[in-house]
């Protein structure tokens, strides 16, 4: 029992190269050589696998067994004590992974490597209605968000965190700038202060400008007499604030 403490041990800090090539060669070796030893009862490699994987998965059917002395020490080796512990490392390495993967990207850790998506920054409630707008208007594009908060506020398959400050040039490689469609920049509604929000997000702007100067960028700003603050930066549009609001407000009544 110690002894295959050891081995299932040795056989959880493998590689995933080397883990899933010991299972295939084992497949395979059992697939080609059962047939040699017991052709009586494996008529076929086809049978031969059959056996093999429902063995190493412990389904056991009983349909196809060994009689012979050598084809049960056969089984017993390689098939119950190293086959079912080494499918049962790689399965449970595939969850792990499964599971770690997932926790990555709910904590913003994942770089994400696509291309034409969206890059958002903050998860406000503004962006939270600007990706239910996206992704009811398009299909097939996805979402970036930026932020610093520790987990991801909604788990989507065409919506990626990445957790850090967007004024970092680092995050924003995390994020792929330099090969999206575009970029908007929301109006942090944490700071009061108007002319600290459009500090903010004037700084963002230079970041993503001397990171891909290419992008389209959508700036919210606050107050509309700091636009020309950004007259040194590449900004596609602009978006005040109180004026969409109240833009807003007067198209619901002289419709």
């Amino acid at each position: 029992m110690i002894i295959l403490k050891k081995l299932y041990f040795k056989a959880t800090t493998l590689s995933w190269v080397i883990l899933t090539s010991c299972t295939a060669v084992l497949i395979l070796l059992s697939t080609l050589l059962l047939p040699l030893i017991e052709p009586q009862n494996f008529g076929g490699n086809f049978d031969a696998l059959w056996f093999t994987m429902t063995t190493m998965l412990t389904v056991g059917y009983g349909d196809l067994f060994p009689v012979t002395a050598l084809g049960r020490i056969y089984t017993i080796i390689f098939l119950y004590i190293i086959g079912i512990g080494l499918f049962a490392t790689f399965i449970g390495k595939a969850i792990d992974s499964i599971t770690l993967y997932r926790r990555q990207k709910e904590s913003g850790g994942l770089v994400y490597e696509g291309k034409n998506h969206i890059v958002i920054i903050d998860w406000s409630h503004k962006a939270e209605n600007a990706i239910k707008e996206i992704l009811a208007r398009d299909p097939k594009v996805e979402i970036v968000i930026i932020d610093t908060i520790d987990k991801a506020k909604e788990v989507h398959e065409r919506i990626h965190f990445i957790k850090g400050r967007a004024t970092d040039g680092e995050v924003l490689n995390k994020a792929n700038v330099k090969q999206a469609d575009a970029l908007l920049i929301f109006s942090d509604d944490k700071i009061e202060d108007q002319v600290l929000a459009d500090g903010k997000s004037l700084m963002i702007a230079c970041a993503v400008e001397r990171i891909s100067p290419e992008v389209h960028t959508t700036v919210e700003v606050e107050r509309e007499e700091h636009i020309p603050n950004f007259s040194h930066v590449k900004v596609d549009n602009f978006i005040l604030s109180n004026a969409t609001i109240a833009k807003l407000a007067v198209d619901s009544i002289l419709k």
